[in-house]
């Protein structure tokens, strides 16, 4: 013949009312009524086969067989807790360390500002960066395709679309571009440009402005150290206008009339999931309403 195990709720239900003051105060702190403690013990008893509890009114005791159980049940349950502690702890860890891949430029002249802004509201969710390119060749978009699906990254903002229909493309804003200088040439000075001439901005730009573009000088430097060289030189380059609330770049002046607006759109892309974790969910609507929010402000 089978013995029937003792129900796990009904262990739980006696090692609490095993140390409170009362069946009612039992009840109190697991937040059922009373009679649900007394049906729960009296379960209990009858598949264990002995009674736990003296059955006197004006006394909360605990016989022989219940004094035996009571410590055994108090310490499992504890164990018990520990561990299922310990278990979310880990999921924690790994939903809220959030993988991001994005620009150079992106991290420094805009998001480094705005992470205070983040973390003040999602003190939880950790960041961590990872480099792309800006405007990805085709290769560049594979790399980030792979490390979409295996998982390397979480998120990738980049330029132009992804063509892969198992990663999800949310798009953030087109780009609009300006010439900058720390101090604008009069029409009448010959122009200095500090550009990456292999760059996709310089050669939207050039399509835009030919006549300009070809009139002045043009010295090459480096994506990532344009926007550094222009605090010592007198030469114009182009940016982001995202880009130009950061302390540093606030000094510059824009030549409004020399800008463009780029064909594609920046995007931000993860992997196609049935549901996404709440730690990228949350990433990604901050992104997009600081971002529209600054655009429409300027």
């Amino acid at each position: 013949m089978t013995v029937k195990q003792p129900s796990l709720n009904a262990l739980r239900v006696f090692a609490v009312a095993a140390h409170a003051q009362s069946f009612k105060h039992a009840a109190q702190q697991l937040g059922v009524s009373q009679s649900a403690i007394t049906r729960q013990v009296q379960t209990l008893e009858q598949q264990l086969g002995t009674r736990l509890f003296h059955r006197d009114n004006r006394v909360h005791a605990l016989t022989p067989a219940g004094q035996a159980l009571a410590p055994e049940l108090l310490r499992l349950f504890r164990a018990l807790e520990h561990t299922i502690d310990r278990v979310r702890d880990i999921g924690d860890s790994e939903l809220t360390t959030l993988r991001l891949a994005l620009p150079d430029s992106l991290l420094r002249w805009w998001l480094a500002s705005h992470i205070k802004d983040f973390t003040a509201l999602y003190p939880h969710i950790r960041l961590q960066f990872n480099t792309v390119a800006m405007y990805p060749n085709s290769n560049e978009k594979a790399d980030i395709c792979s490390h979409l699906h295996h998982e390397v990254i979480d998120l990738a903002v980049h330029y132009g679309l992804l063509k892969d229909k198992n990663i999800r493309q949310q798009r953030l804003y087109t780009p609009t571009i300006t010439a900058v200088a720390r101090q604008l040439p009069s029409t009448d000075q010959g122009i200095h440009w500090l550009v990456d001439s292999q760059h996709l901005i310089w050669q939207q730009f050039s399509k835009r402005f030919p006549a300009l573009t070809q009139q002045g000088d043009i010295q090459q430097a480096p994506e990532q150290t344009l926007l550094d060289l222009l605090a010592t030189s007198s030469a114009l380059s182009l940016t982001d206008t995202l880009f130009l609330n950061h302390p540093q770049l606030r000094g510059l002046q824009q030549a409004k009339q020399w800008s463009i607006e780029l064909p594609e759109a920046i995007y931000l892309s993860c992997k196609e999931r049935s549901r996404q974790p709440v730690a990228l969910v949350a990433f990604s609507k901050w992104l997009e309403s600081r971002i529209t929010s600054q655009r429409n402000s300027q």
